[in-house]
């Protein structure tokens, strides 16, 4: 079925709003080959498990791009302004400027006169673009020895890769191969992941200041996948992210099999789950304990040795969800593991709070 022009308008706008978002994934990214093999080693027989696959994935194997951040941010701003610059003074200068001597039948001199401001202007403005063109060769020139002395990057791989390094955009390829991204390109991986696994569920995108995140719309609740465990309801995400009412959410919705679209929503509308803040410690370590088969032993108490795990901001962020609860105990299994310490070694899990953190106590036997 062929698309008429509007269609094609519309298809060509999405591609370009979804390009200089960065987080918002085309139909070919969400298709990609690479997508579909890691879906379905992440896929799981639950929500929880395979919601928690996809952040304990991420988190283990993709890097956090810091120098991307900052210098592609910079980037498009300077590519902003050379482009608003270009537009309003060499273009619609000269144009507004030559309507009024048409419109008001300027004499001669004054219109000679007229003519050389904006000849003045012009030049100015190359300018302007000369210096601001300047400036992004030596920042692009940067992140390149950046990346090849601190990533080990190969010359060649910088130049065939360029343009992932400095549009807002990166290809899903080039991230899963590299590894490398900075938060809309989680988020892109994210949804990409999302809406293999799971094609009928709502997926959102949330914003914060210098942030963006992927959520996704489960019995009711709206769960955010932010880069690393533990899975947050959206309430939380945004104390987490220190969201403000004017930041956006954003409804990806799948209209056709090669078109897409995102609908901003207002953030009142959206189920809110929160209740209180406060609960008992006492009761989440005995959620822990049971979701981690941990097996309390007594008797041994002497020759018991002791380990803790700090949770910033955990006391503020955690919700007795079902979802969050899962997340969280996976969350301790893997820093638990990587304290070289197994899961049945260890007899006893306390939790005490100090004001927005938790610490969890893990009581453990030594290795003999």
């Amino acid at each position: 079925m062929k698309m008429n022009i509007k269609q094609r308008l519309s298809r060509i706008y999405f591609v370009l709003y979804c390009f200089f978002l960065g987080y918002c994934p085309t139909q070919p990214e969400i298709k990609n080959n690479r997508i579909k093999k890691l879906t379905k080693r992440l896929k799981a027989g639950s929500y929880e498990e395979t919601l928690t696959n996809i952040l304990e994935w991420q988190e283990g194997n993709i890097k956090f791009w810091t120098e991307r951040h900052p210098i592609n941010t910079l980037l498009m701003y300077i590519y902003g302004r050379i482009l608003l610059a270009f537009v309003l003074l060499v273009f619609c200068g000269p144009i507004i400027i030559i309507g009024i001597l048409v419109v008001l039948n300027i004499q001669t001199i004054v219109a000679t006169w007229l003519i050389q401001i904006v000849l003045w202007f012009i030049l100015n403005t190359l300018w302007l673009i000369a210096i601001l063109a300047s400036v992004t060769l030596t920042i692009l020139a940067t992140m390149i020895l950046i990346l090849h002395s601190n990533r080990k990057f190969p010359w060649k791989k910088i130049l065939r890769g360029l343009k992932n390094i400095v549009w807002p955009s990166i290809s899903i390829e080039f991230l899963l191969k590299n590894k490398l991204g900075v938060c809309r390109d989680y988020a892109k991986l994210t949804a990409c992941l999302l809406l293999n696994i799971y094609p009928n569920e709502q997926i959102y995108f949330a914003t914060a200041p210098g942030h963006v995140a992927t959520g996704i719309m489960i019995k009711g609740n709206l769960y955010m996948l932010d880069q690393r465990l533990p899975i947050l309801t959206m309430d939380k995400w945004r104390i987490y992210r220190n969201a403000r009412a004017k930041d956006k959410v954003e409804k990806f919705t799948k209209r056709s099999l090669k078109r897409s679209v995102l609908k901003k929503i207002d953030i009142f509308c959206l189920p809110s789950t929160t209740g209180t803040t406060s609960f008992d410690t006492k009761e989440l370590a005995k959620r822990m304990t049971k979701l981690l088969d941990i097996r309390e032993q007594t008797g041994v108490g002497a020759s018991l040795l002791e380990m803790k795990i700090l949770l910033k901001r955990g006391a503020t962020l955690y919700e007795d969800n079902e979802m969050v609860n899962y997340s969280l105990a996976r969350r301790l299994k893997t820093k638990i593991s990587g304290e070289m310490l197994e899961l049945c070694q260890v007899t006893k899990l306390e939790i005490t709070r100090d004001r927005d953190d938790l610490t969890f106590r893990i009581i453990f036997r030594p290795n003999k």
